[in-house]
C-alpha cells in the first residue's frame, strides 16, 4: 500500500533491446549499447512509480485532449487491447470534465499477470491478463463484463489516490470509494439508463448485500474488517455513501465541491476530517449527523 507524499522521479532502466518497456511518466532518452537499451523515463509528480516489461507487447493508441492514451497488450489480444483503450479514453474524459484535467501527458494500460482484476499506479494501470480472454468468465462474470467494470475505476485513482493522495491503509474509503462512485458516472455517460442502474445495484447495492448490509463504518482502518468485510463496505456501501451525501447537499453542491476538492487537495494528503470540512463549506450545513450515520465508528456510552 502506498502512502507517500508526491514526488518527482527521473529513472534508467538498462534492459535487452527486444523488451519493451512501459512505466509511469514520459520517456526522455534511449540509448543502445551491447544489445541493450538504456531508457530515461521522468514522472511526477506522483506517489509512486512503476515499470511493466515484455517481449511480446503490442500497443494501440490514441489521444483525448491533450494526453495520449496507450494500450499494451499481447498480439493475439489486439481487439481486447482496442476495447480497453476505448473504455480508458471514455473514463478520462468523463473524469477530467467532472473533476479536473488529468495531470499528465500519457496514460498507459497495461495487460499483467497478477490476483487483482486491476491495480492503479501514477500514468499507468495494470488489468489483470485473463479479462483479455474473450471467453474466460472471472469472478463468476463474462471477461467483458468485468472488464468495463475495472478499467474505468482504475483510471479514476489517477485523481482519486494519485493527484489526491489519502492513507490507503487507515484511510481508504477516500480512494477505493471514489474510484468506485466514479465508475457509476462513466456509466451514467457512456450506457446511462438500464446499463447504470444494473451496475449500481451489482457493484454497490449487491456488495454490501453480501454482508446483509452490515452497519458497519466506512471509515475504519483496512486491518479493522474482516476479509468479508472490506469490499462490501468499501466499494459497496462506500460508493452509496457518496451517493447519500450528493442527495444530501444537492447534486449540482456536490459537483462543485469535487472539482474544489481536487483542486484544493491536488498532490496534497486528504483526509476524512477535510473531506467533511470542505464538504460542509460547500452546502453550509452541518453533514455531522450524515457522517455518524456512515462513516465514523459507532462509540456506545
Amino acid at each position: 500500500m502506498t502512502y507517500f507524499d508526491a514526488s518527482f522521479y527521473l529513472v534508467r532502466v538498462s534492459a535487452p533491446s527486444g523488451l519493451t518497456i512501459v512505466g509511469s511518466g514520459v520517456e526522455v532518452g534511449r540509448e543502445y549499447s551491447n544489445g541493450n537499451q538504456i531508457l530515461t523515463l521522468a514522472a511526477g509528480p506522483a506517489r509512486d512509480f512503476y515499470l511493466a516489461a515484455c517481449d511480446n507487447y503490442i500497443v494501440t493508441s490514441n489521444t483525448v485532449g491533450d494526453t495520449k492514451v496507450n494500450s499494451f497488450a499481447f498480439p493475439e489480444r489486439r481487439e481486447r487491447a482496442e476495447v480497453v483503450l476505448r473504455f480508458a479514453s471514455d473514463a478520462l474524459r468523463i473524469y477530467s470534465k467532472r473533476f479536473g484535467a488529468y495531470p499528465y501527458t500519457e496514460l498507459d494500460i497495461v495487460s499483467s499477470p497478477m490476483l487483482a482484476s486491476g491495480v492503479e499506479y501514477p500514468g499507468i494501470v495494470a488489468i489483470f491478463l485473463r479479462l483479455y480472454d474473450p471467453r474466460a468468465i472471472v469472478r463468476g462474470l463474462p471477461s467483458l463484463i468485468m472488464l468495463e467494470g475495472t478499467v474505468p475505476h482504475e483510471v479514476a485513482h489517477q485523481w482519486f489516490y494519485n493527484a489526491v493522495g489519502n492513507d490507503q491503509v487507515d484511510e481508504p474509503w477516500l480512494d477505493e470509494a471514489f474510484a468506485q462512485y466514479s465508475t457509476g458516472l462513466y456509466y451514467d455517460e457512456v450506457h446511462g439508463g438500464r446499463v447504470a442502474r444494473d451496475y449500481r445495484k451489482g457493484a454497490w447495492e449487491d456488495s454490501w448485500g453480501r454482508i446483509n448490509k452490515a452497519d458497519i463504518p466506512i471509515g475504519l482502518a483496512s486491518t479493522d474488517y474482516a476479509d468479508t468485510e472490506y469490499t462490501p463496505i468499501i466499494y459497496g456501501r462506500g460508493s452509496l455513501f457518496l451517493e447519500a451525501l450528493a442527495k444530501e447537499v444537492g447534486q449540482h453542491a456536490f459537483d462543485q465541491f469535487l472539482c474544489d476538492y481536487f483542486e484544493s487537495h491536488k498532490w496534497r494528503i486528504a483526509t476524512t476530517g477535510t473531506f467533511k470540512q470542505l464538504a460542509e463549506k460547500h452546502c453550509q450545513c452541518d453533514l455531522t449527523a450524515l457522517f455518524q450515520q456512515w462513516v465514523y465508528e459507532h462509540r456506545s456510552g
